[in-house]
């Protein structure tokens, strides 16, 4: 196919609505109005961006977070941070991307998200998606792998295999979706896998990912960390609570280890004895390179690396649950699996059937 004809098949001519799910008000979940309807204007791309038609889209719950603290009443906004698509129309300065290709990204808090008909996106967040993968599967993996990898990235580890080879991770809430994408990378980089789970399904679950030792968080950690021969570890990833988990931290990681959190606190921790072990602490927060247009080419590349692991079976996709059809019935029943609590891997939203 020609330039010419690929832009007049795909070009989105000026003035073109698109479907997209959002919401106005910050509503909590049993309200009928939480998600609403509406037909908006198509965006246009800027110089360095990508208009990509969505294919399916996944529910986070940097989503539920957002939507209970939205201060912009009346303003409608579209959440979802992780996307699978085609590129239909690029910026004048875009060099990485051509229309026609099959991309996955998670895009940036700051701008409108993936649950709509399209999207723009910086071409330095998407990575090229994986061939052997459905759209779904594909839709479930860019925001927790490339938090995976950031966190692996913060302990000085790069996404290399045996990288890790005789270093142990000790990450709270493997079950979850980054916790079930950082077991598959650990155990490629071949640390010594230690997590927590505690219902059947979830501990037959990450004993799949490749968790060496599944400790149950509704006992004492600390004690069976040590039944175990691993009173201290390398590595602590925290997934969950770090308020709650900030003093089990402290006791279980070696001198020079290093702590990575991917959750705010709900009031002060105490870094202090850190520093007489040489141990650090680090936050990671996989918007802030988007939201800040710092190192974001960083994403695409990690996204471009997963891809390649998805398509030799080295990790498997973390889907767990599909809708489909990009509706508010759909958008509200995913969302509602994440606010439980209890979702193991990750839910997607498939907005065309016929993607599938």
């Amino acid at each position: 196919m020609s330039l010419f004809e690929k832009i007049k098949k795909y070009w989105p001519f000026g003035g073109h609505k698109m479907r997209a799910i959002g919401f106005e008000h910050a509503l909590t979940i049993d309200q009928p109005n939480v998600f609403i309807e509406k037909n908006i204007l198509q965006p246009t791309p800027d110089n360095y961006e990508l208009l990509v038609k969505v294919f399916a889209s996944a529910i986070n719950p940097v989503d539920t977070k957002m939507r209970h603290t939205y201060k912009e009443d009346g303003q409608f906004r579209i959440l979802g941070f992780d996307a699978t698509g085609e590129v239909v129309a690029v910026g004048k300065d875009v060099s990485k991307f051509e229309i026609g290709d099959l991309v996955y990204y998670a895009g940036v808090q700051i701008n409108q998200g993936a649950n709509a008909q399209y999207q723009v996106v910086n071409e330095s967040l998407v990575g090229y998606a994986p061939v052997k993968l459905s759209v779904a599967e594909t839709a479930a993996m860019p925001l927790t792998a490339i938090t995976a990898v950031e966190i692996l990235q913060s302990f000085s580890l790069e996404v290399t295999e045996n990288a890790g080879i005789g270093k142990s991770i000790f990450i709270l809430n493997g079950a979850g979706g980054v916790g079930s994408t950082l077991i598959q990378l650990a155990k490629y980089l071949g640390l010594t896998v230690i997590t927590t789970a505690s219902r059947p399904e979830s501990v037959t679950w990450v004993k799949s990912l490749g968790a060496d030792y599944i400790l149950d968080y509704h006992q004492d950690l600390h004690e069976q960390l040590v039944q175990i021969k691993y009173e201290k570890v390398d590595y602590i990833a925290m997934l969950q609570d770090t308020n709650k988990y900030w003093a089990l931290a402290l006791a279980a990681i070696k001198p020079f280890g290093r702590i990575a959190s991917i959750v705010e606190t709900s009031g002060p921790v105490d870094i202090g004895p850190l520093k007489n072990i040489g141990a650090q602490f680090n936050w990671v927060f996989m918007f802030a390179k988007g939201n800040y247009g710092v190192n974001m080419s960083s994403q695409g590349d990690a996204l471009n690396k997963i891809a390649e692991l998805l398509d030799n079976n080295v990790i498997q996709s973390t889907l767990t649950k599909t809708y489909k059809g990009l509706n508010v019935d759909n958008i509200k029943q995913a969302t509602q699996d994440v606010e439980s609590g209890h979702m193991m891997g990750k839910v997607v939203i498939l907005h065309d059937e016929e993607s599938l």
